[in-house]
């Protein structure tokens, strides 16, 4: 393995993050919705949507060129001069490191949300049990937290799905 393709490898690993951090993003266009049928937040929700797509515009951007265009990004940054061995001695396939890093993406999304969704849901409980159902409590928080879980679980479910589909536009 050259350090031309330890770098493309390390590169892809880091898209698949992006892309991660993207999907994680995504629950919050609906929320931003809610705000715009509100008169008295209708700036605010202008700023948190202008906010979010520039958000989504650079983590797409830069997990596509992390992704796709990975020898582009190697030239630019020169990362494959000044080593002084032309070859690494040991041999992983490429669609095998894409595979394990986007089940751990996708294992550390589940593990780091479950406790975030859990105190969301027990807080949504607590809340309307001291209110009396007088009030309805904020859900949206909780249901974001379910949907990261829910990509989180599918990226682990389908990883094969998702080193394919990476595969195989990596090849047109």
């Amino acid at each position: 393995m050259t350090p031309r393709n330890l770098f493309n490898i390390i590169l892809k690993v880091l898209g698949v993050f992006f892309i991660k951090d993207f999907l994680a993003l995504l629950p919050q266009l609906p929320s931003v919705g809610l705000f715009l049928t509100r008169a008295d937040s209708i700036t605010e929700a202008i700023w948190t949507l202008a906010g979010t797509l520039l958000m989504l515009l650079a983590y797409g951007l830069v997990s596509y060129y992390l992704i796709f265009k990975t020898e582009f990004v190697i030239d630019k940054l020169k990362l494959d001069k000044g080593f002084d061995q032309e070859f690494f001695t040991f041999h992983i396939h490429r669609s095998t490191v894409i595979g394990v890093s986007v089940i751990i993406i996708g294992g550390y999304l589940v593990v780091d949300e479950i406790p975030n969704f859990c105190g969301l849901v027990f807080r949504y409980f607590q809340e309307k049990r001291l209110t009396y159902g007088e009030t309805h409590p904020n859900l949206s928080y909780a249901l974001i937290s379910a949907v990261r879980i829910g990509i989180g679980l599918f990226m682990m479910i389908y990883q094969r799905f998702i080193v394919n589909l990476v595969e195989g536009l990596r090849k047109n």
